[in-house]
């Protein structure tokens, strides 16, 4: 299904209806170029997954989590990535979250786990977003 936002908060808000949908054990792979509005869904991820502080980009942490009453929630970028040691260094296969997310998947062979896809795009206009998640 292709989603189209024309701000920010209406990917936050897209983002919310999307995690309605997760379960424990998700990994969502999101791929897109550079501020096309990855952190922000999975900001909005987060907050209806019950996190409540700050999500950033784990671009030069490479990995953050989010923790609530329920769930572990992981948030990697792997922009950063260069190869299989990198993603051993930064305990990608350690992978002990309820729920995760990464940022930059194309970078990286992941294919040790089954993703939800979703794909990022800049529209026509400077704010617009198109998301495209698959049914």
């Amino acid at each position: 299904m292709e989603y189209k936002t024309l701000s920010p908060e209406e990917t936050a808000e897209l983002g919310r209806k999307f995690a309605l949908k997760l379960k424990k054990g998700d990994t969502v792979c999101l791929d897109g170029e550079m501020g096309a509005g990855k952190t922000v869904f999975v900001q909005g991820c987060a907050e209806a997954l019950g996190y409540k502080d700050a999500v950033t980009s784990p671009t030069f942490a490479l990995c953050n989590e989010y923790i609530t009453k329920e769930l572990k929630i992981l948030h990697y970028d792997l922009y950063r990535i260069m190869d299989e040691d990198d993603l051993f260094s930064v305990g990608f296969y350690d992978n002990d979250g309820d729920i995760v997310f990464v940022e930059w998947a194309g970078n990286a062979d992941i294919t040790d786990r089954k993703c939800i896809h979703l794909k990022f795009e800049y529209g026509k206009d400077i704010n617009e977003r198109i998301i495209k998640i698959p049914d």
